[in-house]
C-alpha cells in the first residue's frame, strides 16, 4: 500500500486535473474521475469510510439521486438506453462518496485548486474569443459555436461560477493575496464578465445578472452593519431598475416601425425592373418592412458578382440564402435590388453567407442583438405557430411536449431508459410540426426528472437536492450558495444532468464545495 501522504497528493492532483478538464477536455475530465476513484479504492480504510457514509446523511441523500435511476429500471423497456444513462451519471455516485469521506482540503490546497480552475477558464475564454473575433482559421457561424471544447451553455455556467469564485476568494475570504494578485484576479473577473456578452449565452447572462444583487446583499450581512445593508439594497434596487429599463428600451426599440404608404411605393428599380411589394406580409427588421422593394432578378445577378454561394443555395446556418439576404438588406434600410447589394461591404457579404439576418449582429460586445433575436423569434412564433429553426420557439415546444408526457406518466414516470422513446411518441400524439431532426428532449431538468420518475421520484429528487446544504450548513457560504443557484437555475433551462460535462460539473462542485472546503477557521487564519 502507498503511504497516506502519497494518496493525499494523488487526491489533490486528480482534483486539479478535474477542474482543468471541466472547461477544456472530455478525456482529461474522465481520466481525472477515474484516477480519483482508483486512488480512493487503493487507499483502503473502508471501515472508516463506510462509517462516515452511514453517519453523514448528506452523502446518502446525494447518492440517492443516482440510486433512483437504478430503482426506476423496474418499469423500463429500453435497457440499453437505461444503462447508457446510468453510466453517464456515474459522477453522481462516485464524487459524493470520494469527497464526502475524504478530509477537507487545507487552505493552501484549496487555493491551488481554485487558481488552476480560474487560470484554465481564463485561457479557454481567450481562445474562444480569438475564434469569435475572427483571428483564427476556424470560422464559426455563430459565437455560440466558438466554444471548441464543451457546449457554450455549459461553458457559460462555468464562466459565471469562475466570476463569483474570484469575487469570493478576493473579497470575502482569503486575505493572504498580495495587492498585485488581487489586481490580476479582478482584471480576469472583469474580462470574464465582458466575455459572457461576447459568448452570447443568454442563460449565462441571465444567471449572472440574477446573482449579482444576491452577492451584494450577502456581503452586507457579513459586515453586520445596518448602513451596509441599506447600501446593498439600494445598489440592488438600482441594478433592478437598470435591468428593467434596458429591457423596456430593447422592447421599444424592437417594436419601432417606419410607416409606409403602399400606394406610393415605387414599382420599378432604377434599372427598370419590377419590384415585388407584398402588402400583406407583416414582418420587420429594425422597423423596416421586409417584403417590399424586392427584385429577385437583380439580387441574383448582383449576388453572383460578390459571392461564391449560389443564389438558390443555403447559407451556413442551413437557411435559404436569398431570404437571409433580403432580411439583412432590410435591417440596413436598403432596397432589395442591385443597388442595395452593391452598397454592402465585404464584411456584410460574409455575414449573410454565415446566416446572419441583421447587421446588428456584427457588434460582438453588445447584448441587444441577442435580445433582438429572441424577440424576433417570439414574434414570428406568435404569428405563424411554426417553431422550426427558432431556438426559443423550439424550447417552448420541447417544454410543452415534456409537460404532456408528465400528464400521461404522472405517477410512476417513463422509467430510466424510455425517455427518448416517450418523447418520440408524444411528438406524434401532439401532431407536432417540428422537424424530426429538431425533436429533442425538454431542456428542463426538473421536468425531465418528473416525467422519468413520476411524482414520487421527482419529490425525492427535490428533497435530496435541497437538503444536504441545510444539513452541512453550507447555505451560509456564499461560494456554495452561488454554485447551488447556478446549478438550480440552469436546470430550469437545460437538462444539466443529462450530459457528461453537465453531470460532472454538478456532481464535482456540489461535492467539492459541500465537503472539501477548508473549515472557516482554516480559511481565515
Amino acid at each position: 500500500m502507498l503511504p497516506v501522504k502519497v494518496h493525499r497528493y494523488i487526491f489533490l492532483i486528480a482534483t486539479i486535473l478535474l477542474v482543468i478538464g471541466l472547461p477544456v477536455s472530455y478525456f482529461l475530465l474522465s481520466s481525472a474521475q477515474i484516477l480519483l476513484s482508483v486512488n480512493w479504492l487503493l487507499e483502503g480504510n473502508f471501515k472508516r469510510k463506510l462509517k462516515i457514509i452511514a453517519q453523514r446523511k448528506s452523502i446518502l441523500l446525494l447518492l440517492s439521486i443516482y440510486i433512483i435511476h437504478i430503482i426506476w429500471l423496474f418499469n423500463t423497456i429500453d435497457l440499453t438506453y437505461a444503462l447508457h444513462d446510468i453510466r453517464i451519471k456515474l459522477p453522481l455516485f462516485a464524487l459524493p462518496i470520494i469527497y464526502g469521506t475524504s478530509d477537507p482540503f487545507t487552505k493552501k490546497e484549496f487555493n491551488i485548486i481554485i487558481r488552476f480552475f480560474i487560470a484554465t477558464v481564463f485561457v479557454s475564454s481567450l481562445i474562444t474569443s480569438y475564434i469569435i473575433l475572427g483571428f483564427s482559421r476556424i470560422d464559426p457561424v455563430d459565437s455560440r459555436y466558438a466554444s471548441l471544447f464543451i457546449s457554450h451553455i455549459r461553458f457559460a455556467l462555468i464562466v459565471v461560477l469562475t466570476i463569483y469564485t474570484i469575487l469570493y476568494t478576493v473579497f470575502f475570504q482569503f486575505t493572504s493575496y498580495t495587492l498585485n494578485e488581487k489586481i490580476v484576479f479582478i482584471a480576469i473577473m472583469l474580462w470574464l464578465i465582458a466575455f459572457l456578452v461576447l459568448l452570447r449565452s443568454f442563460t449565462g447572462i441571465i444567471i449572472f445578472i440574477a446573482l449579482t444583487p444576491l452577492s451584494i446583499i450577502w456581503w452586507s450581512y457579513q459586515q453586520n452593519k445596518i448602513s451596509y445593508e441599506i447600501l446593498s439594497y439600494l445598489i440592488s434596487f438600482i441594478l433592478l431598475i437598470g435591468v428593467v429599463y434596458y429591457g423596456f428600451y430593447s422592447w421599444q426599440r424592437f417594436n419601432k416601425r417606419y410607416n409606409i404608404e403602399f400606394e406610393n411605393l415605387d414599382k420599378y428599380t432604377a434599372n427598370g425592373n419590377s419590384y415585388i411589394n407584398q402588402k400583406d406580409c407583416d414582418e420587420y427588421e429594425n422597423g423596416y418592412q421586409i417584403w417590399i422593394y424586392i427584385s429577385l432578378e437583380e439580387l441574383e445577378n448582383e449576388w453572383k458578382r460578390i459571392s461564391e454561394f449560389p443564389f438558390d443555395s443555403l447559407d451556413r446556418k442551413r437557411q435559404k440564402i436569398k431570404v437571409t439576404m433580403i432580411r439583412y438588406l432590410t435591417s440596413l434600410g436598403y432596397r432589395k435590388d442591385s443597388s442595395g447589394l452593391a452598397a454592402l461591404s465585404k464584411t456584410d457579404v460574409d455575414m449573410i453567407e454565415k446566416g446572419y439576418t441583421n447587421y446588428l449582429q456584427k457588434n460582438k460586445f453588445s447584448l441587444y442583438p441577442r435580445i433582438y433575436e429572441l424577440l424576433w423569434e417570439i414574434e414570428r412564433y406568435k404569428k405563424t405557430g411554426n417553431p422550426n429553426g427558432q431556438s426559443l420557439a423550439q424550447r417552448i415546444e420541447y417544454l410543452k411536449t415534456g409537460i404532456n408526457i408528465v400528464k400521461r406518466k404522472f405517477w410512476l414516470g417513463t422509467g430510466t431508459g424510455d425517455v427518448a422513446d416517450e418523447f418520440t411518441e408524444q411528438y406524434e400524439l401532439d401532431g407536432s410540426i417540428l422537424k424530426k431532426e429538431l425533436q429533442h428532449r425538454t431542456h428542463n431538468q426538473f421536468i425531465t426528472f418528473f416525467l422519468t420518475f413520476g411524482i414520487f421520484g421527482f419529490l425525492w429528487f427535490l428533497f435530496a437536492l435541497f437538503t444536504p446544504p441545510l444539513l452541512e450548513k453550507k447555505y451560509r457560504n456564499l461560494l456554495f450558495l452561488i454554485f447551488f443557484l447556478i446549478a438550480a437555475l440552469s436546470m430550469m433551462n437545460e437538462d444539466t444532468l443529462e450530459t457528461h460535462v453537465g453531470v460532472s460539473f454538478f456532481a464535482f462542485f456540489y461535492s467539492f464545495l459541500l465537503f472539501s472546503m477548508p473549515d472557516k477557521e482554516e480559511v481565515n487564519d
